[in-house]
C-alpha cells in the first residue's frame, strides 16, 4: 500500500484558528488504521500538514518518501520548521524532486486535510476524486472526517 498526505501548510492552520491537536490526532489515527498494511509514504514536506505526517510515520517505523515539489521549499518555512523539516529529510527512505500529481498517481490512497477552500490542496481532491482513489478527509472547520471510497 501506497499512502499519501497532502494539507494545509501551519500559517493557514494557525490564521484560520484550526485546531492543530485534533488535526494531528486524525492524521495518527488514519495511520494507525493503515499501519497493519505498512505501506509506503509520500509527503510534500512542506510546513504544517505534511510534516506532522512524518512525524508520525517515523513514530510508528512507517517508511516515507520526501517529495519535494520545487528548490527552495525550505526557504518557504520559518526556522523552526526548517530545522523539523532538516531532521525529517535525514530519516526520509528516499527524496525526490516531484510534485502533488506524481504522489496522486502513484499512491493507492490519501490523507487530506481540507477545510473545502480553492488552492493546492483542492487541487490534490480533484485529482484523487477523477483517479478514483480513496481517501480520508479530514476537515478542520467542522472538526468532521469523512472517508471517501472512490474506488469500489
Amino acid at each position: 500500500m501506497r499512502l499519501m498526505i497532502s494539507g494545509h501548510r501551519e500559517h493557514k492552520i494557525i490564521n484560520n484558528g484550526y485546531d492543530i491537536k485534533w488535526i494531528q490526532d486524525c492524521i495518527e489515527q488514519c495511520l494507525f488504521e493503515v499501519n497493519g498494511y505498512k505501506p509506503l509514504c509520500y509527503s510534500g514536506m512542506a510546513s504544517g500538514v505534511d510534516l506532522y505526517f512524518c512525524h508520525f510515520c517515523r513514530e510508528l517505523n512507517l517508511p516515507y518518501i520526501a517529495c519535494i515539489p520545487f528548490d527552495g521549499q525550505e526557504e518557504t518555512m520559518n526556522g523552526l520548521f526548517r530545522t523539523i523539516r532538516e531532521g525529517m529529510l535525514r530519516d526520509a527512505k528516499e527524496i525526490k524532486k516531484v510534485k502533488n500529481s506524481w504522489m496522486v498517481e502513484n499512491s493507492d490512497t490519501a490523507i487530506v486535510v481540507w477545510d473545502g477552500n480553492k488552492g493546492g490542496t483542492a487541487n490534490v481532491v480533484q485529482q484523487l476524486v477523477e483517479k478514483k482513489k480513496d481517501f480520508w478527509w479530514i476537515n478542520p472547520v467542522g472538526k468532521v472526517v469523512w472517508k471517501c471510497f472512490l474506488s469500489a
